[in-house]
């Protein structure tokens, strides 16, 4: 428990030092690291600021852009649960990410998982129909822009 609450509370930190690249409050990262499973709405509000698409006033609007431009499935809900592989197919179509050779043919949350798993963006023992806690959402999100070379 307390190697969890250290490296949360590292992310938070890191979060908090390079704040002014994007618009989230420290009360909304704390939000987010205390959140047992994080919302479509959640991630795409997060996702989409930093990959800077856009700021949003609120959640809903960044889920509804989502939504809009096909990036979460049409069975999502604002409020339901984001799991790990439609969370990387919201990940890689923000950042316009390739993947690999199934991913190209046929687009799709399982196989946006696969490519995040294969360039270690996802770490450790996980199910692509897994929810995603908190710490997890923002470990993902900073490796993602690590590599594309933003920060949190």
């Amino acid at each position: 428990m307390k190697k969890k609450t250290l490296c949360a509370l590292a992310v938070l930190l890191w979060g908090l030092l390079s704040a002014p690249a994007y618009a989230q409050t420290a009360a909304e990262l704390e939000d987010i690291l205390r959140a047992q499973t994080v919302t479509y709405a959640q991630a795409a509000s997060f996702v989409l600021e930093a990959a800077e698409i856009t700021v949003t006033e609120n959640t809903a609007q960044a889920f509804a852009i989502s939504a809009e431009r096909a990036w979460v499935s049409k069975k999502a809900s604002a409020e339901k649960h984001i799991t790990l592989a439609e969370l990387s197919f919201l990940i890689m179509k923000a950042f316009d990410m390739k993947g690999g050779i199934m991913y190209a043919v046929m687009p799709c949350p399982r196989y946006a998982y696969r490519s995040m798993i294969s360039r270690s963006f996802i770490q450790g023992d996980t199910d692509p129909d897994m929810t995603v806690s908190g710490d997890r959402f923002l470990l993902i999100l900073g490796n993602v822009l690590n590599a594309s070379g933003g920060g949190l």
